[in-house]
């Protein structure tokens, strides 16, 4: 959650205007996501750890969500928090990840889905009430209750599988 600088209402991540006094909270474009390119299937990684090889390296991410089924690798850098769903041409709320390009609505992930957080003692996912849920190594996470993730988990919102690739350090 995000507090407005004006009126002190609490609006949900990716929020650009304020519901109760309209002013503007965001001042910077969600993050545009690549489109999905053809490629091999991912499994979520099990026991410790291990760095990521493959097309992340390519992208030089250190944080960010490989999209299932395709080599696209979506970087999430430069912020504590983003927000994972659907742009819609003319709505006010948009989320910082875009998973639009990869099918995302007929995969069944909401507008705003999902919320990543990073903090000091590691990576945090909570669903945000979304409508088909999200689990993470298959199992359904409770809704806004962050959930501490790792490097090579599975992520699933809705349909759509994600895969966190990180290097993550604090």
């Amino acid at each position: 959650m995000i507090v407005c600088p004006s009126c002190k209402h609490q609006q949900f991540v990716g929020t650009l205007y304020c519901s109760e006094c309209g002013s503007r909270l965001v001042h910077v474009s969600p993050m545009p996501a690549t489109g999905p390119v053809e490629g091999q299937t991912y499994k979520a990684t099990s026991g410790a750890p291990t760095f990521p090889e493959g097309p992340e390296l390519r992208t030089g991410a250190l944080l960010g969500l490989r999209v299932v089924g395709t080599d696209a690798v979506l970087s999430l850098l430069g912020r504590d928090n983003y927000t994972l769903g659907i742009a819609i041409q003319g709505q006010a709320v948009i989320p910082d990840v875009d998973l639009g390009p990869f099918d995302a609505y007929n995969r069944g992930v909401s507008r705003i889905h999902a919320e990543m957080q990073l903090k000091s003692d590691g990576i945090y996912i909570i669903d945000l009430d979304s409508a088909n849920g999200t689990t993470v190594n298959g199992t359904l996470l409770e809704t806004i209750t962050p959930n501490l993730i790792r490097h090579g988990d599975l992520i699933q919102l809705g349909d759509l599988g994600l895969q966190l690739i990180s290097r993550y350090k604090r």
